[in-house]
């Protein structure tokens, strides 16, 4: 039988995942949040406003020549989100009992449910909804995914803090110190989070994640993701984020924004590394992004551009994404395995 949106909506799975989340989050950080989203609005507000020809500047660079990049990067969304359906696939269980374009369908719903809650953690239901009767299975594969694409994040957070620490120290200025702190937070993250994606009884270790532990989610089935699994699991996700730079990469092409492509890689991996840590009241950090983007060029309007080209790809991989997964939602049934 077809799936729906109001199914969903009042489905059991909703309600014990859903609401439960929502409560999980709400009861921790949601006046936090609410505040981030309010201060980021009124920082990107005020920066636009101090920008009197910004518009015309934007207007200035954009043109037709920007369309083959728009395709591209529209393309890369697919690849994008079929790389997040290796990973998912590698990490279920008896996933041999499934075609990959229902685990591809699965992450698209996913990805309509995830927009609607905070930080993407609704992204299970969706993929719940299309993969029935082992809900427990799915919901700790994605949470172990989502831990494998953090741990890139993190990664690559490192290395460009790394990077600004030791050959651009002359813009660090009275934020050298900031940075050295930040580059001790992240390396401790990466030996915590290596610790357990490279020890061979990695089991017990995901079970004490504060998720899984407030879900009371069975992580069994993990004593069979070997090493290797690990490993391509960890491919899929560096594989992914690299996707996301080629997307801010020819954004920035297609603007006439200045930068080259390591400026690019460093860029994206401080807004990513950080805005992951920030409180997120909207869908996607919507907003806390944004105002991030600006504040890492000191505001300026080339940060405005950051900001724009950041909202893109957000809307391509995100918004998008979230509307093909309504679309499989209406024509797709659920699947028994």
């Amino acid at each position: 039988m077809p799936g729906s949106i109001p199914k969903i909506i009042l489905s059991k799975s909703f309600k014990d995942f859903y609401l439960s989340g929502s409560k999980y989050y709400s009861k921790n950080t949601f006046f936090i949040s609410l505040l981030v989203f309010v201060f980021a609005i009124a920082y990107i507000l005020t920066r636009i406003e101090s920008q009197k020809n910004l518009i015309s500047l934007i207007a200035k660079d954009f043109s037709t020549n920007i369309i083959p990049y728009f395709i591209l990067i529209f393309l890369l969304q697919f690849v994008n989100w079929t790389l997040e359906a290796l990973k998912f696939y590698f990490l279920l269980p008896d996933s041999k009992n499934l075609y990959f374009n229902q685990v591809l369908k699965s992450v698209y719903v996913g990805n309509l449910t995830a927009i609607v809650t905070p930080k993407r953690l609704g992204n299970f239901i969706g993929r719940n909804w299309i993969l029935k009767d082992k809900a427990q299975q799915v919901t700790i594969s994605t949470i172990s995914g989502n831990f494998f694409q953090l741990f890139i994040t993190i990664i690559m957070a490192f290395c460009s803090f790394l990077y600004l620490y030791f050959f651009k120290t002359q813009f660090l200025l009275e934020l050298k110190y900031y940075f050295l702190l930040l580059l001790f937070s992240y390396s401790f993250l990466l030996f915590l989070m290596s610790y357990t994606i490279f020890n061979s009884n990695w089991h017990p270790i995901v079970t004490k994640l504060k998720l899984v532990k407030y879900f009371n989610i069975s992580t069994n089935h993990l004593t069979s993701i070997s090493s290797i699994k690990r490993i391509r699991v960890l491919f899929f996700a560096m594989s992914r984020y690299w996707i996301f730079i080629f997307q801010y990469y020819l954004l920035f092409k297609g603007f006439n924004i200045p930068v080259d492509f390591l400026d690019v890689i460093i860029l994206v991996g401080l807004l990513f590394g950080t805005v992951t840590f920030l409180p997120s009241f909207a869908p996607g950090n919507l907003g806390t992004r944004e105002a991030l983007s600006i504040f890492i060029l000191g505001g300026s309007a080339l940060g405005v551009k950051f900001a724009l080209v950041s909202f893109l790809v957000w809307s391509v991989n995100v918004a998008f994404s979230a509307l093909i997964g309504a679309g499989l939602l209406f024509t797709s049934k659920t699947i028994k395995w």
